[in-house]
């Protein structure tokens, strides 16, 4: 896996990204899922979103966040994230972030 790769699982894990909570700094209102309408978070994308039942199952059948991480190779997490096209998204989040960071130093 890539450097990238560990970030994010690891931002999955805390269940913070900036596609989840980008809001709080901007001042916008919380993001919803594209999928169902509900709002984002990390548990909902990796755990609840109804719409995403069936792609879930595919790749891991968990009741919790904590078996998820605990059980479930990255890799496959990683996968999934990409075959919900979810992954890109994130990707730029933190792209932009990096981006942001390193002009301050």
């Amino acid at each position: 896996m890539s450097r990238y790769d560990f970030v994010l699982i690891n931002r999955l894990r805390i269940g913070h990204c900036r596609l989840t909570h980008s809001h709080i700094m901007c001042g916008d209102d919380p993001p919803t899922c594209e999928s169902c309408g509900l709002l984002l978070t990390v548990k909902h994308i990796l755990m609840e979103c109804a719409n995403l039942r069936d792609i879930r199952a595919k790749y891991f059948t968990v009741l919790s966040l904590k078996e998820l991480f605990e059980s479930v190779d990255n890799r496959t997490v990683i996968d999934f994230i990409t075959h919900w096209k979810i992954y890109a998204r994130i990707k730029r989040s933190l792209t932009l972030m990096a981006m942001l960071l390193y002009s301050w130093i």
